[in-house]
């Protein structure tokens, strides 16, 4: 039972921090432009190492909530990481 609810909280961690970034990319496909997806491979592991580097630094700076802080900043990089993937599909449409 502990295995499913590990494996259901990292589902919701990379549904949360990959989620937007897809979204955005699936949208600029459906518009004909493939460069969203080709700044993916750049854009999703520079997330993730983001998010476990922010996660890490409010585990051990001592702060009274770290689990808030947590999903805060996993939220917020997914959706930085989304408006980054826009605008480099924006640039590179137009090269």
């Amino acid at each position: 039972m502990r295995l499913i609810l590990i494996l259901v909280a990292v589902l919701a961690f990379l549904l949360a921090l990959w989620g937007p970034p897809l979204m955005v990319a699936r949208r600029y496909w459906l518009r004909s432009n493939p460069w969203a997806f080709r700044s993916l491979r750049f854009v999703l592991p520079g997330q993730l190492i983001t998010a476990v580097t922010l996660a890490f630094a409010a585990e051990f700076s001592g702060l009274r909530n770290p689990a808030a802080i947590m999903a805060g900043t996993t939220l917020l990089v997914g959706l930085l990481g989304a408006g980054l993937l826009a605008l480099l599909a924006l640039w590179g449409a137009r090269r």
